[in-house]
């Protein structure tokens, strides 16, 4: 389903501290690295939540913190993975598909991992709906689904080899 990108443009994928996350960062950037991409990695922080944070909850903390480790969480897990990519990091604030979705208005494809709370469990659907590039959901395992505008699963397309 992956057609070759013209140069310059660019993957977005959505960052999180999960395995599926880490699987979907090196997934993404061997996509990048093999179309001559630029990977963008959009960590989202979520306001609002209060049953998700404690009582001593700190925006600004969060996102300070968030700024000095997630550059290079992203960078260690593509280093690791052996890819040459050119790679930028976001942090931002705000609903986690809002978000991404903004963020990959002129992107060629999004990447996600794949959700691993209930919270999250609509991330993949709610990205097919809200972004005019496809999107692909990457497994733990490395395993890939590419979701529709529609947001059914695409059995064409679906992946279970490594990268």
């Amino acid at each position: 389903m992956m057609t070759e990108l013209r140069k310059h443009q660019t993957i977005v994928v959505g960052v999180n501290t999960s395995a599926a996350s880490e699987a979907a960062v090196r997934w993404a950037a061997a996509q990048a690295a093999r179309t001559h991409a630029r990977l963008h990695a959009v960590h989202v922080i979520e306001h609002g939540r209060p049953e998700a944070t404690p009582p001593h909850h700190d925006l600004q903390l969060d996102l300070q913190t968030a700024r000095q480790t997630v550059p290079g969480r992203v960078g260690g897990w593509v280093f690791r993975a052996g890819i040459e990519v050119d790679v930028a990091v976001s942090v931002v604030t705000g609903n986690v598909a809002e978000q991404l979705a903004r963020e990959a208005r002129d992107a060629a494809l999004v990447v996600v991992g794949s959700p691993d709370s209930l919270h999250h469990s609509a991330l993949p659907a709610d990205l097919a709906h809200g972004c005019l590039c496809p999107v692909a959901m990457v497994g733990t395992f490395g395993d890939v689904t590419y979701l529709d505008v529609t947001s059914r699963p695409s059995t064409k397309g679906t992946s279970h080899a490594r990268t």
